[in-house]
């Protein structure tokens, strides 16, 4: 069975000296990747080149991307449909820069911005997401998302993972982060889920959970 994971972080470049780095250091994603090859699985895996986890022997980075749109360039002109299953504990920047304004207003030029200025405005939007289409490049895959929630009780943060299986036609959505605890909880497109303490826990359960 093909599984492609999808990990470790992405950036926002601000302009060509400075950028905003989504937190993350690719151990998850490089755990579950090791731990499906050791279970029988033919893992691929595409890592952000911010990642600093060392790979386990066996393991070796197909593909490197440092923004969702280089991601989303990689996902074009790959082959999706032939993985039986895509994971993705990547941690993908919500925005892109829209501007930056000095701070009477007036939009800065690109390039460089000086390093003279009293200070900056930085407005961001909305930027592309790569969870919600993947289900258009790989229709019969199994696939699962990642929620990274600081904020909200269980009842809450079950309701986001469930609200992204929804909207994004993924069948699964795995929770962590400070509102959740220590640990991750596996959320199923049914409606079960799996506390999983460890990243290696977290990578039997889905293993267990893609062989059913």
């Amino acid at each position: 069975m093909n599984v492609l994971v999808i990990s470790g972080p992405a950036s926002i470049y601000l302009d060509p000296a400075r950028k905003i780095l989504n937190q993350s250091t690719g151990r998850t994603g490089v755990t579950i990747a090791d731990i499906l090859e050791k279970n029988g699985f033919s893992a691929t895996l595409w890592q952000g080149k911010e990642a600093s986890w060392p790979l386990p022997s066996g393991i070796r980075i197909s593909a490197e991307f440092r923004t969702v749109p280089e991601l989303q360039f990689l996902l074009g002109k790959s082959d999706l449909a032939q993985f039986h299953a895509i994971l993705v504990p990547a941690a993908l920047p919500d925005y892109a820069l829209k501007c930056t304004r000095d701070l009477q207003g007036g939009v800065l030029p690109e390039g460089k911005w000086p390093g003279s200025l009293p200070g900056l405005q930085i407005e961001l939007t909305p930027g592309p997401r790569i969870l919600p289409i993947l289900r258009d490049y790989a229709p019969k895959a199994k696939i699962i998302g990642w929620k990274w929630e600081t904020q909200g009780d269980m009842k809450e943060i079950r309701k986001i993972a469930e609200k992204q299986i929804q909207t994004c036609r993924t069948d699964g959505c795995v929770l962590n982060g400070p509102a959740y605890g220590d640990g991750y909880l596996l959320v199923t497109a049914g409606g079960d889920s799996l506390p999983c303490p460890t990243a290696a826990e977290l990578g039997h359960a889905l293993a267990r959970y893609l062989k059913s």
